[in-house]
C-alpha cells in the first residue's frame, strides 16, 4: 500500500513538468483507464522527456543554461561559502560559548546587536541576490521553468561541494585573505562549521530563496511588458552589484580598477538595489490589500 501511495505520487510530481492543460488531461486518463501505477510512472517520465527534449532543440535554452544558470550557480555557491565564512565566527561564540551571565552586562549586548546586525545583513543580502537569480531565471520561460529550477538547483550542488572550496581554497593559498575560512582557526577546525554549516548556508540562504525566486519570475511573466523590463532592469543591476562585489575577481582577472569602481560614489548610489526583492513584496502587499479594498 505504501508503495502504491509513493508511485502515485511521483506521478503527481513529475507531471508538474508538463503544461497545466496537458497535465490534467494525463491524469484524467491515467485515472479512467485504471493503469497500474508502475506503468503510469514510466509513461509519464517516457511523455516529460520528450516533451522537455524537444523544447532543447532550441538555442534558447542551451543560452540560457552556459550563461546564465552555470556561472550565476557557481557564483552563488562561492559568496554563500564566503558568506558562512564570515559569520560562522559569530555563530560559534554565542551558540558554543553561551553564558547567561552576560545578559547582565551592558557590553554583552552592544557587541551582540553589533554582531547580529552583522550576521542578518549579510544573510539577507545573500538571500537577496539568490532569489533576485531565480527571478531572472522564471522570468525567462514559463514552458521550461521547472528544468530551469532542477538544473540550477544540480549546478548549486556542484558549486556547493567541489567549485566553491576550491575556489575559496586558491584565494587562502595565493591571495591571503585573513577573513577566509582557515582550518587552522578554532572555528573552522571543527568538522561542523568547516563542512557543515556551509552546506546549511546555501541550502536556507540560496536553494531556498532561488526557487522561490523562480516561481514568483514565472508569475511575473504575466505583468505588462513596461513593468516587466523594469523589473528586470533592477534585477540584471542587483547581479552586477553581485559580481563587481566579489572579492576574488579583482585579484584573478587583474582588474584593480574594478575595485576604485566599486568605492566610488556611483556605485555607493547602486548598492541599495540589491535588496529591491523587499520592495518588491511590500509593494505587492499594498497592491493586493488595496485591490482587495476595492472590490470589497
Amino acid at each position: 500500500m505504501g508503495m502504491n501511495r509513493t508511485c502515485w505520487w511521483l506521478v503527481d510530481v513529475v507531471s508538474r513538468m508538463l503544461e497545466p492543460g496537458e497535465r490534467d488531461i494525463v491524469l484524467g486518463d491515467f485515472a479512467e483507464s485504471g493503469e497500474s501505477r508502475g506503468r503510469a510512472l514510466c509513461d509519464i517520465l517516457g511523455l516529460v522527456v520528450r516533451r522537455q527534449a524537444a523544447l532543447w532543440k532550441d538555442w534558447r535554452p542551451w543560452l540560457v543554461l552556459a550563461g546564465l544558470i552555470v556561472p550565476l550557480g557557481m557564483l552563488l555557491s562561492i559568496v554563500a561559502r564566503l558568506t558562512a565564512g564570515q559569520t560562522a565566527t559569530y555563530t560559534w561564540l554565542y551558540a558554543n560559548n553561551w553564558d547567561w551571565a552576560l545578559l547582565r552586562y551592558a557590553g554583552f549586548w552592544y557587541e551582540f546587536a553589533g554582531s547580529a546586525a552583522l550576521v542578518f545583513v549579510s544573510c539577507l543580502t545573500l538571500v537577496c541576490w539568490s532569489w533576485t537569480a531565480g527571478f531572472v531565471l522564471g522570468s525567462l520561460s514559463r514552458s521550461i521553468v521547472r528544468l530551469y529550477g532542477l538544473l540550477f538547483c544540480l549546478m548549486l550542488v556542484l558549486g556547493g561541494l567541489l567549485g566553491a572550496p576550491l575556489y575559496v581554497g586558491f584565494l587562502v593559498e595565493h591571495i591571503h585573505r585573513p577573513s577566509s575560512p582557515d582550518e587552522q582557526d578554532p572555528v573552522f577546525g571543527l568538522m561542523f562549521y568547516r563542512v557543515m554549516f556551509p552546506l546549511i548556508v546555501q541550502a536556507v540562504l540560496v536553494a531556498a530563496p532561488s526557487l522561490w525566486g523562480i516561481r514568483q519570475g514565472a508569475e511575473a511573466r504575466g505583468f505588462p511588458r513596461s513593468r516587466r523590463i523594469v523589473l528586470w532592469t533592477v534585477a540584471v543591476g542587483a547581479l552586477t552589484v553581485m559580481l563587481i562585489r566579489e572579492p576574488g575577481l579583482v585579484f584573478i582577472l587583474n582588474v584593480h580598477w574594478l575595485y576604485r569602481f566599486w568605492q566610488s560614489w556611483h556605485m555607493r548610489l547602486l548598492q541599495p538595489v540589491v535588496y529591491w526583492p523587499v520592495g518588491y513584496f511590500v509593494a505587492n502587499a499594498i497592491r493586493q490589500r488595496w485591490h482587495g479594498k476595492t472590490a470589497s
